[in-house]
C-alpha cells in the first residue's frame, strides 16, 4: 500500500476507468497446469515435431529404448501441498518400461511403469500422487536399467483442491490495534463474532501482515507482529510477513530506512536487511508460526532503502545485493517458506523491474503486483500483466494488494483517498458495487494465470486511535475506512467473497 504518495493524489483520481463486471464463481475446484515437452527443459533424445512419421502428439521425447534416457519439466506450486502428475506416454511395445519418478533429486517411485499401448501413436496417461513444495520444484522421469523410457508426450500436474493452492488473502495489518481498542465485529446477520473467523466464512485462508523495525506507534513491530502471528496461526490460516525495512509506511514514493540503518551504507545494509529478516523469521519459526512467506520489500518499484538501494539510470546492482540478502536470510531460516517479490507495477514497468532484479541474479518464489482500479487502469490491461509476468518468468503470480470502496461516506475527521461515488466505470461506491468488483478483480486475475489475490485492510473501519500514521497513531484518522469490507458498526458486506 503506498499510503504517504495515495493521499498526495487523490484530487487527480476523477477520470473513471473502463471496466466490465465478470461472472461470480463459487465453489472449490482442481487447478491443473500443463507442462508440455517442448516447452521443458527435457534431457531426451529428441524432441519430436508433430508431423514425424507415423506418431501423434504436439512435440514428444523420443526415448523408447535408450536406457540413459530421462524427461525433466520445472514445475511451479504457489504454495507446498499434494498434486498428481497426468504422464500423457506412448510405449509401442506389449512390455512394460519401467522409470523411477523422482522430485526435487529424491526419487518418490521407482520403477513406475508405463505399460506398453500397441503402438506409439497410441497414447495414454498415467496418473501419480506426489507431494511439491512451495516455489520451483523439478520432476523428472528417468528410465531404469530394465528397459528405455517410453515416449513422454506432456505432464498435467493437479492440485487436489483449489483453497490448498489459491491465496485467498487479506492484509488485517491495523486489526490488532483495532482489537486492543475494543473494535467490534459481525457477520453480515448482525451477529457479533472474532473477525478472523467471519473473514474465514467468507472465504479467506491467508493473512499478510506488515512488519516496520521501530515504529513510534509500537504497533506493527517484531513483538506485535509475533504475538498477532500466534492468532492468526491459531485459526488454521496461512501468514505472510510484509517486510517494509522501515519504521513507517514503504511505498513507490518513499522508501526510507529505519533510523537504526540511516547512516548504513550497502554494504552493511546487505548484513541489516540478513540479519533482521532471519531474526523476525527464526522467532515466528520457534514460536510455531513459521510464515508460509516472506515478502522483501514493500511495492519496491525503483528499489528500497532509499537512497542506497535506489534504482538509478537502470542500475539495479544495490537493489539486487539487497534482495539476495532478503532472500538467503529467509531460505536460511526456513527452506521453504516462499519469498515474494513485490512491485505496484501493473500499469507499466513490471517486465523493465523484474528483468533487471533477475540479470542481477535475484532468485524468488511468486511475482507480486498491486492493483486498484482507479490507480492502475483497466481489468484487460492487469490482465495481460499477469499472463505476461506469470508466463516470462516462470513462477506463480498474485494481486498482493487490491481494494474498492462501498460509501463515498465519511466516518472520521480524516478524508477519503478515494471520494468519487463511481471510482471505476461500472462499479458505484456502494456495497453492491464494491463486492463486484472485487469479484471481477479475482475473476480476471484468476482466468490470467494468478494464483492469489489479497484484499488490502478489509477490516480497517472507523475506530477512534487506530489511525494511519506510526508517529501520531491516536489523532492521525482513518482515510480508507470507506474501503474496508466491515461498515461503519462493524458488519461484512453481504456478498463479499474470496473466491476460491
Amino acid at each position: 500500500m503506498k499510503w504517504l504518495s495515495k493521499i498526495s493524489v487523490v484530487t487527480a483520481m476523477a477520470t473513471a476507468l473502463s471496466s466490465a463486471p465478470l461472472a461470480f464463481a463459487t465453489g472449490a475446484h482442481a487447478a491443473t497446469t500443463r507442462y508440455e515437452v517442448e516447452s521443458a527443459p527435457a534431457e531426451c533424445s529428441g524432441v519430436v515435431a508433430s508431423n514425424h512419421s507415423g506418431y501423434s502428439g504436439s512435440g514428444f521425447c523420443d526415448t523408447p529404448n535408450a536406457v540413459s534416457s530421462a524427461v525433466q519439466f520445472t514445475v511451479n506450486m504457489p504454495v507446498a501441498g499434494t498434486a498428481t502428475l497426468g504422464i500423457r506416454y506412448a510405449n509401442g511395445t506389449t512390455a512394460n518400461r519401467p522409470a523411477d519418478v523422482s522430485v526435487n533429486g529424491s526419487v518418490v517411485q521407482p520403477g513406475f511403469g508405463f505399460e506398453g499401448t500397441g503402438a506409439w501413436n497410441a497414447w495414454a496417461t498415467k496418473s501419480l500422487p506426489v507431494q511439491l513444495n512451495a516455489g520451483t520444484n523439478t520432476v523428472r522421469l528417468a528410465a531404469t536399467t530394465a528397459g528405455g523410457l517410453a515416449n513422454i508426450d506432456y505432464l498435467d500436474v493437479t492440485t487436489d483442491d483449489g483453497n490448498s493452492t489459491i491465496m485467498q488473502g487479506a492484509d488485517v495489518s491495523t486489526l490488532q490495534r483495532a482489537a486492543d481498542l475494543g473494535a467490534r465485529y459481525s457477520y453480515a446477520n448482525g451477529t457479533q463474532g472474532d473477525p478472523l473467523d467471519i473473514l474465514k466464512s467468507a472465504g479467506v485462508n491467508y493473512v499478510r501482515l506488515r512488519i516496520w523495525n521501530n515504529p513510534r506507534s509500537g504497533y506493527n513491530n517484531k513483538d506485535k507482529v509475533l504475538q498477532y502471528a500466534r492468532t492468526v496461526k491459531a485459526k488454521g490460516l496461512k501468514l505472510m510477513i510484509d517486510f517494509h525495512y522501515s519504521d513507517t509506511w514503504a511505498d513507490p514514493g518513499v522508501q526510507t530506512k529505519p533510523a537504526a540503518w540511516a547512516n548504513h551504507g550497502i554494504s552493511q545494509l546487505q548484513t541489516d536487511v540478513y540479519n533482521y529478516t532471519y531474526e523476525v523469521c527464526t522467532s515466528l519459526k520457534a514460536q510455531g508460526t513459521t510464515p508460509d512467506s516472506v515478502q522483501i520489500g514493500n511495492e519496491i518499484n525503483t528499489g528500497m532503502l532509499w537512497p542506497d538501494g535506489q534504482v538509478t539510470n537502470n542500475n539495479f546492482t544495490n537493489l539486487g545485493l539487497l534482495l539476495k540478502a532478503g532472500y538467503n536470510a529467509t531460505k536460511d531460516c526456513n527452506s521453504s517458506t516462499q519469498v515474494i517479490i513485490h512491485t505496484a507495477r501493473v500499469e507499466s514497468g513490471a517486465r523493465w523491474f523484474y528483468d533487471g532484479i533477475r540479470a542481477q541474479g535475484v532468485q524468488w518464489d511468486i511475482t507480486a503486483l498491486s492493483y486498484y482500479c482507479y490507480w492502475h487502469g483497466s481489468l484487460s490491461n492487469m490482465a495481460a500483466v499477469v499472463s505476461d509476468m506469470r508466463s516470462r518468468y516462470g513462477k506463480p503470480v498474485i494481486l498482493a494488494e487490491t481494494a474498492y470502496p462501498f460509501t463515498t461516506a465519511n466516518f472520521d475527521h480524516s478524508g477519503n483517498i478515494i471520494t468519487s461515488s463511481q471510482p471505476c466505470s461500472g462499479y458505484p461506491a456502494t456495497p453492491a458495487g464494491q463486492q463486484a468488483n472485487f469479484a471481477a478483480v479475482q475473476n480476471t486475475a484468476r482466468n490470467a494465470g494468478a494464483s492469489g489475490i489479497f484484499y488490502w485492510e478489509p477490516t480497517w473501519y472507523a475506530v477512534p486511535g487506530n489511525g494511519w500514521n506510526p508517529a501520531d497513531i491516536n489523532n492521525s484518522g482513518n482515510a480508507w475506512e470507506n474501503q474496508a469490507v466491515f461498515d461503519q458498526n462493524g458488519r461484512l458486506n453481504p456478498n463479499i467473497r474470496w473466491l476460491p
